[in-house]
C-alpha cells in the first residue's frame, strides 16, 4: 500500500498549473501542479524527515518587512489528470455546489480565487535519488472563495440546480 500524506485547511501558493499549460508555468512545463503550504512547522518538519522536498518562501531583499520575516513552508505537488488511476478532484462552488474535475474542466481551477483546500497525496519515491519523495494528488478538494464577491449571496438563489444524478 503507498502511503498517504494528509495537509488539511491549507492554501495553494504561487499559481496553478492545473491546466498544464506551459505558459502558466515559470519553466515552460505542461506538467499539471501546485504548490501546497505547510500549515504548521511541525508537519513541515514531519514531511521533511519523510524525504519529502519541502521549500520555503525567503524574504525579498528590496522590501522592507515591518515584522520579522517569516518562512512560508510549501510542497509541490503534481496533478496527473493522465494516469490510469487520476485524482478525485473536486471543486467546491461558492454556492456550495461539488463539483468534480476532470482532464477537460480542472483547468477552471487556475481561475477562481480560493479559501480553502484540502489535500489526500500519495508519496512515491523518486528512482533516481532513492530516499527523496515527492507527491500526487489523490483527493483534492478546492474551495472559492465567496468572500471576494460581495453579490455571491444576493444572487446564489439564480445558481443553476444540480443535474439530476440518475441512480
Amino acid at each position: 500500500m503507498k502511503a498517504k500524506v494528509n495537509i488539511d485547511n491549507t492554501r495553494f501558493i504561487f499559481d496553478t498549473n492545473f491546466s498544464g499549460d506551459p505558459n502558466r508555468d515559470r519553466y515552460g512545463s505542461s506538467r499539471r501542479h501546485v504548490n501546497v503550504v505547510i500549515p504548521t512547522e511541525e508537519q513541515a518538519q514531519q514531511l521533511i524527515e519523510m524525504g519529502l522536498n519541502v521549500k520555503q518562501t525567503k524574504p525579498n531583499p528590496n522590501y522592507t518587512y515591518d515584522e520579522p520575516f517569516v518562512p512560508t513552508f510549501y510542497v509541490p505537488v503534481t496533478v496527473n489528470m493522465d494516469s490510469k488511476w487520476p485524482p478525485q478532484v473536486f471543486w467546491i462552488t461558492t454556492t456550495g455546489r461539488k463539483v468534480a474535475c476532470n482532464a477537460e474542466n480542472i483547468g477552471q481551477l487556475d481561475y477562481i480565487r480560493v479559501k480553502n483546500v484540502n489535500l489526500q497525496a500519495n508519496l512515491y519515491e523518486n528512482r533516481n535519488n532513492p530516499g527523496q519523495y515527492t507527491l500526487y494528488a489523490d483527493i483534492l478538494y478546492v474551495e472559492q472563495d465567496a468572500d471576494a464577491d460581495p453579490y455571491a449571496e444576493r444572487y446564489a438563489q439564480y445558481a443553476e440546480p444540480a443535474p439530476e444524478v440518475p441512480f
